[in-house]
């Protein structure tokens, strides 16, 4: 609350002769508060969106796991912390008088889909083809030519696509950029993908420990492929002025998400994915081209070595 007070101040000019107030030490940390505004980009919704996703790019730990043990240990003792607290109660369960929907019939090939889609956290080190990788982001990202709109449909050019995927206002917002450390047919690296020509497109070398990159999460060092998912904000921004857009971008990333999960599984592979992101890592590495294009999640698949159990 002392944090959004001083905020409202500094909006409408009461300015803090307190050159070390903590309070606005914390607000320009996360860049909602600026010395100056040079070389920053606007923001095209308002300040609540702004405070939010500034407030909550990268995971600060003031101890980062530098191994796959220690995330282990730290991560069992988070579970510990969590457990010894009162769960949330469950409502409206095993109420009597509901209407009995009708049984499923056999499982049909989605039911099977939906039943191994899995999240997984163990690592192989074989390789994925780039023919697999291209079905999945073609899956995922790439456009559905059949499900172009005509000009007299009302398609505009530019954004007349499809993707498989549901887009907020049909703008393709989301982008996506391939991590490639174990993939036949490709040198290692980062990658763009483009959906328009169905091609990839090299960025930067990958980084020797990818646990760097994701909050400490070090088991994913040997994960042969993922899909970095970025939210281009000016195309929200462009059609939608209020910040709830921002909910959309990050609903749309998450059905990308699932869809690349999907296709993953159909491939015969498990995946995972996570949004523990260390953003101001990443970023020079995806080489962004937009300053409001900004990172939100990753995806990634493994060809599957042993029997899956369900984690997520």
């Amino acid at each position: 609350m002392e944090h959004a007070h001083r905020l409202v101040s500094l909006i409408y000019g009461q300015g803090c002769s307190d050159l070390n107030d903590v309070v606005v030490e914390d607000l320009k940390r996360c860049k909602v508060v600026l010395d100056s505004t040079g070389g920053e980009s606007a923001w095209g919704w308002d300040v609540l969106s702004r405070i939010f996703h500034l407030g909550t790019k990268d995971i600060v730990l003031e101890n980062q796991p530098s191994s796959e043990h220690e995330w282990a240990a730290q991560y069992l003792e988070h579970c510990n912390d969590v457990l010894s607290e009162a769960s949330p109660v469950e409502t409206f369960r095993g109420v009597v008088g509901g209407i009995q929907l009708p049984g499923l019939c056999a499982a049909d090939e989605f039911d099977e889909v939906l039943a191994r889609r899995a999240t997984v956290r163990a690592f192989h080190h074989v390789p994925i083809s780039i023919a697999e990788l291209g079905k999945i982001l073609h899956h995922a990202l790439g456009f559905v030519e059949r499900r172009a709109l005509s000009n007299q449909e009302g398609g505009v050019e530019q954004f007349s696509k499809r993707r498989s995927s549901p887009s907020a206002g049909g703008l393709n917002a989301t982008e996506g950029y391939v991590y490639v450390a174990n993939v036949e047919g490709l040198e290692p690296g980062i990658y763009y993908y483009d959906p328009q020509h169905h091609q990839l497109h090299w960025r930067s070398q990958v980084v020797p420990r990818l646990g760097d990159l994701l909050s400490g999460q070090h088991f994913a060092n040997d994960m042969p492929v993922g899909l970095f998912l970025t939210s281009r904000f000016d195309k929200l921004w462009w059609k939608y002025e209020h910040s709830r857009a921002y909910r959309l971008a990050l609903i749309e990333i998450g059905h990308v998400a699932q869809t690349f999960q999907l296709a993953a599984t159909v491939g015969g592979m498990s995946t995972w994915l996570t949004g523990a992101l260390n953003e101001s890592t990443i970023e020079p590495l995806l080489k962004l081209e937009n300053p409001d294009e900004q990172v939100i999640f990753l995806s990634a698949a493994v060809i599957a070595m042993v029997p899956l159990s369900r984690t997520a």
